[in-house]
Parts: structure tokens; sequence; C-alpha cells
């Protein structure tokens, strides 16, 4: 399942819309036809995250921080995450994605423990008590516009160990799943993608990469 992801800050939502993938959102037949493909390809969203105020979130959030502060353990610890370590790994992630670089298992743990969290911290785990919960398709799949939601008054304290599985989750119906299917090939090598995701791309202007395209790994699509 690739994902499709905006690197670019200048292009609003609702402006790049990959047309050539099948079967078309717009026309297909609701009967005999899969899930449509087409669609426009939006910028991910991350909140800041407040301070924790008796170790709850203070408010709801959504993006990559408030996502690596719900699912992950730190791997020597095993307690969860610091708000601190989550705002810093999450700007790193986005520099990653605004580079056109791989997001994989290794390159998330060298992030996180770049961050300050302990050797090894993994986002993906069993998701029990004093484990990761996550994945690096779901990350990815935030990266690519999906919106995740952490509750206010969440809570989170770095002194014990992470609690068993999450308290965020995706709101259904903001995400448009993506499937590696001929049509994307295609798309990818002659088509809007390949014509989105060249370093000659122009818009007003500018020109650059405005898409990339990963595997449900993290690396890049080829």
């Amino acid at each position: 399942m690739p994902f499709i992801a905006m690197r670019r800050t200048d292009i609003p939502n609702g402006v790049l819309q990959v047309l050539d993938l099948f079967p078309n959102t717009s026309l297909r037949n609701l009967i005999y036809d899969p899930p449509g493909q087409t669609k426009y390809v939006n910028r991910l969203v991350n909140d800041t995250l407040a301070p924790l105020v008796a170790n709850q979130t203070t408010a709801e959030y959504q993006g990559i921080a408030a996502y690596l502060l719900d699912v992950t353990a730190d791997g020597v610890t095993t307690r969860s995450i610091t708000v601190t370590q989550a705002n810093t790994a999450a700007a790193a992630i986005i520099t990653r994605v605004n580079s056109g670089l791989t997001l994989t298992a290794a390159n998330i743990t060298t992030v996180l423990v770049a961050a300050g969290c302990g050797a090894g911290t993994t986002i993906v785990g069993a998701g029990g008590a004093g484990q990761s919960a996550g994945s690096v398709a779901d990350l990815l799949k935030i990266v690519a516009g999906g919106t995740y939601v952490l509750p206010a008054g969440t809570t989170r304290n770095p002194g014990v160990a992470r609690p068993a599985g999450t308290a965020g989750d995706f709101i259904p119906g903001t995400y448009r799943d993506t499937y590696d299917t001929g049509a994307l090939a295609i798309s990818f090598g002659e088509g809007s993608l390949a014509v989105y995701t060249s370093a000659v791309f122009d818009y007003l202007g500018t020109t650059g990469a405005a898409l990339t395209v990963y595997a449900n790994d993290g690396t890049l699509y080829v």
C-alpha cells in the first residue's frame, strides 16, 4: 500500500490531484468497481504539543507529534516518551518528508534517539504496557494526509511504563487508501505522479518536486 505525501509547503490543499489512477473516484461503478483511487494530495498536519498538566494532555492534538507521544515507549526505560521528545522527533520527521527522504523503521529510530529517547526506541511494537504500539504504515498515513487525533485528557507519564494500547485514532473518512496497481506504476513512470515527483515540477514559478511516493515500509516507491 503506497503512500503519496505532499513534500512542499507552498502548495495549498485541494490543488494537486492525481487523476490517472483507477478506478476514478467520481466515475467508478459503485456496484462493480473497487474503491476509487483518484484523489487530491494534501499536506500533513502536525500540532505542537503543549506540556502535560498532571500527566495529561490539555487539548486535542492532531498529527505526527501526537501520534509519537501516544504510541512510543522509550527503548531503555519502557516509559512514555516526553512531549519535548515527541515535538523534536516530529520536526525531524517533517524535515525528512520535505527533503523526499526515506522513513523506514530504522530512520524513525534514529530520529527518536536524536530527540533524546533511549537507544533503540522504536514506534513499532506489540502494544502492551511498556511497549510501543505504532507502525511505520500508520506514521506514513499521517505523512500522506491522514488525520490522527489524540484526545484531551490523555495520560502519558514518563515516570511509569507506557500504558497498553493507544488513546488516539484516525478519523474515518479523512484519508483514501492508495493501492499498488498497474495504474499507479504507470502514473509514477509517465503520468501525473511522474510530473509531481519531478525535480523540475513548477508551481507558480517555484521549481521542485511536490510529492514523494513511499512504499509501506518507508522506502521510496520505485
